[in-house]
């Protein structure tokens, strides 16, 4: 490279968030003085400076970096000055290509202030290693702030930029979250909702009809930076429009129940800002760490019932026992006829029936119809909750002794069939683990073409993903189940409240059935009988109770010469 008598320099200063901690040495006014008067002595002329405040070295994805390769491409630059070859980056095979490659091909002249680098001289043989040397102090830094986040998670602080909708920062403890008055309501608004048997498209519909602020808008609303391109401008999104993906994300945080979810996403690399999904097997859960603003059995209610669920069809009038009304036989839910015009009368009949989804779907290849009448079905469970209500009432611990006994041996064979299951998938777990260890080794000595282990691993990474969630939930209901009599004791508080009822609605099966179970019809003596078993939350089947008479109060409810029911199997 020929020595010329005046350069149009480019000053590029950089500064991340790192290089903050050494004071005003490293600021970019004090990077921007020294350059300046370093050119001016010589004579040159200052193009512009290029600037890129808080971004770490490791990436050339650099606003003004970019600017000012474009401008060098143009013919405005042919010298660029840095305070030291870090500023220009800390990746040192990308750093090399522009201080060997692109800078001379360019004609650009490259002068590094403090570490005496200028590329008009052949002797910048140190360059090289110094580069080497900058990237390993990124890639030290990058391990320090995993060292100190893992002190953090530790603690159980919350670390992002805002605080999750419903929750603010506590200004007098750093790391700590408090409940947010305002949101926080709009957060148990959406899980009363979901209680009730909503899904996230119904959930969504109520929040734009009452005009509730979604969780950026809320934020915009307390802080006008947040968010600014969103709401202001020609266009701007309207502050109301929720969507199902909102809904749904909301529903599925475990930041509302009071526990810190860490690492569901990680950085590919120090030196990329990418970042890719964890399975769930490898999130790090740290619990109580905050005030909840959802209790836990409303928790477990919304995860059970309605997420991850398929979408059911909605009947007119809606129906009221949507999930919980199942076939005893293939475990499917049941189908509600809509109400019916009469041909002639052209009045609606009040008939209606529910038949087993699998039945519709398959015919008898696959399940039988299981069909029964709504108003039936809706009277006995109306009957068998007035009366465990008016009996937990007058007798309440006769009642928890039952329910006691019954749990005793229920649980028992429960705790045993999710223990096998738990151990039948854990083990699983392991042979899957293995396999990819084994998978990996074969691949990396040539003893497997890539296009099979891509397939291999793909396959078996996701039936890890589903174990993962399936061990984590059977050991979520062994827990539970060790909690017997409090959850009977639970149980009759709940449905005392419950003596005077005259009818029923969505939210009140939602929060007293776990399920009701749907046997198919035989006939007995000539007669149609069908059997209804009721699983109430918390105690599952209840049986007879001394002392009540078993038509009035029982866990298994049988219909008996429903006709119109058999008419219309």
């Amino acid at each position: 490279m020929i020595i010329k008598d005046f350069y149009n320099v480019a000053i590029y200063c950089r500064l991340s968030r790192d290089d903050e901690t050494q004071g005003e040495s490293s600021s970019i006014s004090t990077q921007k003085n020294m350059l300046s008067s370093y050119v001016q002595e010589r004579g040159w002329r200052i193009v512009d400076y290029y600037v890129d405040d808080g971004i770490s070295g490791t990436t050339f994805e650099r606003g003004g970096f970019k600017r000012m390769i474009d401008d060098i491409e143009d013919g405005k630059v042919n010298m660029v000055i840095t305070k030291d070859l870090s500023r220009l980056g800390r990746d040192y095979l990308k750093t090399g290509f522009y201080t060997e490659c692109f800078f001379p091909e360019n004609d650009v002249r490259y002068i590094a202030v403090n570490d005496g680098i200028d590329t008009i001289n052949n002797d910048n043989d140190i360059a090289p290693f110094k580069n080497i040397l900058n990237e390993m102090y990124a890639k030290d830094i990058s391990k320090k702030i995993k060292s100190a986040y893992k002190v953090r998670i530790a603690r159980g602080d919350y670390h992002g930029a805002f605080a999750p909708f419903g929750y603010s920062k506590d200004p007098n403890n750093k790391g700590k979250l408090m409940v947010d008055p305002e949101s926080s309501e709009t957060v148990r608004f959406i899980f009363d909702l979901a209680k009730q048997g909503y899904g996230a498209a119904r959930i969504r519909t109520v929040l734009v009809e009452k005009q509730m602020l979604t969780p950026a808008a809320y934020l915009h609303k307390l802080d006008s930076k947040y968010y600014a391109k969103m709401f202001t401008g020609t266009n701007p999104t309207p502050v109301y429009a929720w969507s199902s993906g909102m809904v749904e994300r909301i529903l599925d945080n475990e930041i509302y129940i009071g526990n810190m979810i860490h690492y569901k996403e990680v950085s590919v690399s120090y030196k990329s800002k990418r970042r890719q999904h964890q399975p769930r097997d490898k999130w790090v859960r740290s619990e109580n760490t905050h005030e909840p603003i959802i209790d836990r059995d409303t928790w477990d209610l919304v995860q059970e019932r309605f997420l991850h669920r398929g979408v059911l069809p909605r009947t007119n009038p809606p129906n009221i026992f949507q999930r919980i009304v199942r076939c005893a036989d293939c475990g499917a839910a049941m189908w509600l006829s809509t109400l019916q015009k009469n041909p002639k009368t052209g009045e609606k009949s009040q008939r209606r029936y529910f038949h087993c989804v699998t039945y519709r779907e398959f015919g008898k290849t696959k399940c039988a119809s299981h069909n029964t009448s709504h108003k039936a079905l809706y009277d006995i469970v109306l009957n068998d909750i007035q009366a465990y209500a008016r009996l937990a009432l007058r007798h309440p611990e006769e009642l928890l002794e039952t329910l006691c006994d019954t749990e005793n041996s229920q649980r028992r064979k429960m705790i045993e069939r999710l223990n096998g299951d738990y151990k039948k998938s854990s083990d699983r777990l392991a042979e899957i683990d293995n396999l990819l260890q084994r998978l990996f080794e074969e691949n990396v000595s040539g003893r497997m073409n890539h296009d099979n282990y891509t397939a291999m691993f793909a396959r078996y990474q996701n039936e890890q993903t589903q174990l993962a969630a399936k061990v984590q939930n059977l050991a979520r209901q062994l827990e539970r189940l060790r909690e017997s009599r409090d959850n009977s004791q639970k149980w009759i508080d709940l449905i005392a409240k419950y003596a005077d009822l005259q009818e029923l609605d969505a939210p009140i099966i939602n929060e007293l059935c776990e399920k009701i179970m749907v046997h198919n019809a035989e006939k007995v003596d000539g007669k149609r009988v069908q059997k209804i078993e009721i699983f109430y939350r918390f105690v599952g089947k209840i049986p007879t109770v001394e002392g009540e008479p078993e038509h009035e109060i029982h866990g298994s409810r049988h219909l008996c010469d429903d006709k119109s029911a058999s008419e219309s199997a």
